[in-house]
């Protein structure tokens, strides 16, 4: 099922070829453009995309690496299972576009074990990629090369956390890391990684193909662009819903038709109950 309402960021046809623009671009402005949109990372700690990214190629190293964190086990969590099925070539050529931005070599999807239906789906698009030489050996007749795998988790809450997704990626035991190092600069086996969320990825192509001012005017001073939420409970249109930071509460549950409510749990299994005496507050 895709988006319900009306989609102004995640819709493909309303977006060029991101990937042919950012080709023509050096890594280093690619990072800018990013960095100017003030995207910040969608898996949940916000922190600047830009910034990670431009850290990880600032590393000095033989090998990079770009991981997809497609491990959604938060409940009640999924619009990445959305954007991967639905939406797949802004978050495949995201990843592609990260790769050229920080200079890797390989990604890797960390998909969630109980979304095993959509390796087939995957695999299909990232094979059709190659034979439209987007991805694979000197991607779009340039002398850059990057290459995807699929890897599935087995289930474990923790492989969400960034250090532990890279423990379990290795075939080690899905336990977090001390930190520092970080993983932009030691990540998997050792190497430079940045790991970002499903959304975020998707998110970075459509900075790529807009661009920055494009994206910044959406959102608040703090959090800008667009942001998926996935709503579920008594309401009359469930789904996944695009919707701009800083928007009410109370305007997103008249949105998903949901009346006679009690409580909104917002923010997975760590999160909280909001009364219906705090409904005016923002999403942010």
């Amino acid at each position: 099922m895709p988006i319900i309402n009306d989609t102004i960021f995640f819709d493909e046809k309303a977006h060029g070829e991101a990937l042919e623009k950012a080709l023509k671009m050096s890594p280093h402005e690619v990072v800018l453009e990013i960095r100017e949109s003030q995207l910040r990372g969608r898996g949940g700690a916000g922190f600047p995309t830009g910034t990670k990214w431009m850290l990880a190629l600032s590393a000095q190293a033989d090998k990079k690496f770009v991981v997809c964190n497609a491990d959604e086990g938060e409940p009640g969590t999924f619009k990445d299972r959305v954007l991967l099925s639905e939406y797949t070539k802004l978050v495949l050529e995201g990843m592609v576009i990260a790769g050229y931005a920080i200079q890797a070599q390989k990604g890797f999807i960390y998909l969630r074990g109980e979304y095993a239906y959509l390796l087939e789906h995957l695999l299909n698009y990232l094979d059709r990629m190659r034979k439209e030489n987007r991805l694979g050996e000197n991607i779009l007749g340039t002398n850059y090369s990057f290459d995807i795998e699929i890897r599935l988790g087995s289930g474990a809450y923790v492989c969400g956390e960034e250090t532990a997704l890279i423990e379990s990626l290795e075939g080690h035991r899905g336990e977090a890391r001390n930190r520092p190092p970080y993983p932009v600069n030691t990540g998997y086996l050792g190497y430079p990684t940045i790991v970002n969320n499903v959304e975020t990825f998707a998110c970075a192509y459509i900075v790529i193909s807009k661009g920055a001012q494009w994206f910044a005017k959406y959102g608040t001073e703090k959090s800008k662009g667009m942001k998926l939420i996935s709503v579920s409970g008594d309401c009359k249109k469930p789904g996944v819903y695009e919707v701009p930071f800083g928007i009410k509460i109370k305007e997103l549950l008249e949105l998903v038709g949901a009346e006679d409510t009690k409580a909104v749990q917002i923010g997975g299994a760590s999160g909280l109950c909001i009364p219906m005496s705090e409904i005016e507050r923002n999403i942010s």
